[in-house]
């Protein structure tokens, strides 16, 4: 029976992180967000009894039986991880769309000034004996 818990429980959350990222990339972040947040709290108010059975179930104890790990501890990994790949793509895509400011290169002079230092270094390179 114990490996029958885990086994759900691995095919819940791996389900759920699924849609999570699924939505994050085929959608956008904020759907993401509304679905990592809305699923639990619409099945905890769908299915109570349940719900609050599969998230309160333990699967260990740690530091001596001081510390349980249930469903909901995976539960919070899996929404701090999620939260963290989420705004991480934010920032991403926020770093990347952002306007060059005045007195700031763009991407063509970067480059530019790269390849010019690129062929400095090759022309002296070729001119040692």
């Amino acid at each position: 029976m114990d490996i029958f818990a885990v086994l759900a429980s691995l095919f819940v959350f791996g389900i759920f992180t699924m849609l999570v990222l699924f939505a994050l990339i085929a959608v956008s972040s904020i759907s993401a967000v509304i679905i990592m947040l809305f699923v639990p709290v619409l099945a905890v108010l769908v299915m109570p009894k349940t719900v609050i059975a599969f998230l309160s179930y333990q699967h260990l104890l740690l530091a001596n039986g001081m510390v349980p790990i249930n469903n909901f501890h995976i539960l919070l990994f899996i929404w701090s991880t999620l939260i963290g790949i989420i705004l991480y793509t934010e920032f991403l895509t926020w770093y990347l769309a952002r306007k060059t400011g005045p007195g700031q290169q763009t991407e063509s002079e970067i480059l530019d000034t790269v390849r010019a230092a690129a062929d400095s270094v090759l022309s002296r390179i070729k001119q040692r004996p």
